[in-house]
């Protein structure tokens, strides 16, 4: 049913519940306002239109039905599963019973009775579009996203300009791993439309996640030409920026996204990172704390001002702020790192070293191999000393394991961070474990056993 239609419709209804009066609508009018209000949530209202149609046409069938949907709407579903029975004695065709039988059995959790009994409705009904928004969000919400994707496509037949149609469509493509046809299907989309802002919008989205950030970047814009207003294209154009390292650009962007919408504190969030990036620290500070004013469980703002009250040399308050966000995310090890440091500048050694007990937890790698990865993105993050504690960790967990001590060693070799010691280490290792630690130092770090001291090493006679 198409709402602006029935404008005028709604408008006489209303005016009649206002003056208490009572107006003559024929069947299919009374039918048409409780579809509105039921489709747009409006249950009490729905609810005196269909005890309205019932007492105006007590001979009409179709208001069993319609109360059918009503009651699963409200969550009656004892009441509901009896009044589907009663409508099927009186009007065994109406589409509007498989409706309600198939919401029923999506609240029951059976996720095929509620598809087949959809489908079914589907088939039946002179306006399917509601119906198949329904079976849209089943699909969707049990995974199917392909399914999903197909239905939402076909109401998007009748409704082309629906611009929350095009968003969950553009969501489930995300949620079903299909960048690529999202790409094929928004170009083709905007071909018929150029001129739909969501469009271009959610082709730059599928760009952006290709990698196509050139591409993207033109999408966002065109959306933003259409209407300058569109705060979501504003935001994404900030995001663009900052993965480009264009901070200054992206700050901008952020900054002219909250313009248009209200204040959250991701978008801050963002904000902060890029002055944080730009050296603008004691404006990333202030940033930070706006954000978790916003949103208290933004655990990404807690951390951001625990790494930087402790540059400032407030360690303690960095601890507080950082113990906040593990108790938002206990299991990402970034946070116990961020800890770990902290406690260990405020030389509280206990808690530093149960930091790294649960940094390791945090992990859930069950081989070393899964440590040295991580040191590895430390290290693109200019955390050297934090990937060296890690490893650290890492020998005392696998204390036994000779790809673990190699791993170790040598990227401290790597690193050239206490060359002395990483040599001694290969040495004490090679002696302790042989020629397994051998080949681990040759898969790992194969530069290090080139190096004419270490090449010595495998000269020495064990024992």
């Amino acid at each position: 049913m198409n709402n602006s239609d029935s404008d005028p419709l709604i408008e006489r209804f209303e005016q009649a519940l206002r003056d208490d009066s009572l107006l003559f609508f024929d069947v299919e009018e009374f039918e048409e306002i409780t579809d509105y209000y039921l489709e747009t949530g409006q249950l009490q209202r729905a609810r005196k239109a269909i005890d309205m149609g019932g007492a105006q046409h007590p001979y009409a069938t179709v208001f069993a039905a319609k109360m059918a949907r009503y009651l699963v709407q409200s969550s009656q579903l004892e009441e509901a599963q009896e009044a589907i029975q009663r409508a099927e004695g009186l009007s065994p065709n109406h589409p509007d019973i498989e409706w309600a039988r198939g919401m029923l059995m999506m609240r029951q959790g059976k996720t095929q009775e509620a598809i087949q009994s959809l489908r079914k409705a589907i088939q039946n009904s002179d306006d399917p579009f509601p119906i198949q928004g329904t079976l849209a969000s089943i699909y969707s919400g049990s995974g199917m996203f392909l399914h999903a994707i197909r239905i939402l496509k076909a109401m998007l037949q009748e409704e082309p300009e629906d611009a929350h149609l095009l968003y969950l469509l553009a969501i489930n493509f995300d949620m079903a791993n299909r960048d690529d046809k999202a790409l094929s299907f928004f170009e083709n989309y905007l071909n018929d439309y150029p001129y739909s802002e969501t469009g271009w919008y959610h082709l730059g989205v599928a760009q952006f996640r290709q990698g196509q950030l050139e591409a993207a970047g033109r999408s966002f814009g065109y959306a933003i030409t259409i209407d300058e207003k569109f705060s979501a294209a504003l935001f994404d154009l900030g995001r663009l920026n900052e993965d480009q390292e264009q901070y200054a650009e992206a700050l901008d962007y952020y900054s002219q996204s909250m313009e248009h919408s209200e204040q959250n504190g991701y978008t801050l969030y963002r904000k902060g990172v890029c002055l944080q990036s730009l050296n603008r620290s004691a404006e990333a500070l202030r940033i930070f704390q706006e954000a978790i004013e916003l949103d208290e469980e933004l655990d990404e703002a807690w951390i951001e001002l625990a790494v930087l009250q402790g540059e400032a040399g407030n360690a303690l308050k960095g601890v507080q702020n950082a113990q906040k966000a593990i108790a938002l995310d206990p299991d990402n090890p970034d946070y116990h790192m961020v800890a770990h440091d902290l406690y260990a500048q405020l030389g509280l050694q206990r808690e530093a070293a149960k930091s790294l007990q649960l940094i390791l937890h945090a992990l859930r790698v069950e081989n070393p191999r899964g440590l040295q990865e991580y040191a590895g993105i430390l290290v693109e993050m200019s955390h050297v000393d934090s990937a060296i504690t890690v490893l650290e960790a890492g020998v005392q967990r696998y204390a036994e394991d000779p790809e673990m001590w190699a791993i170790y060693f040598g990227f401290l070799w790597s690193m050239a961070a206490d060359l002395p010691p990483a040599i001694e280490g290969i040495k004490h290792s090679w002696l302790r474990f042989g020629e397994p630690f051998h080949l681990a130092l040759m898969e790992f770090y194969p530069l290090a056993c080139t190096d004419p001291v270490v090449a010595q090493i495998w000269l020495l006679p064990r024992e």
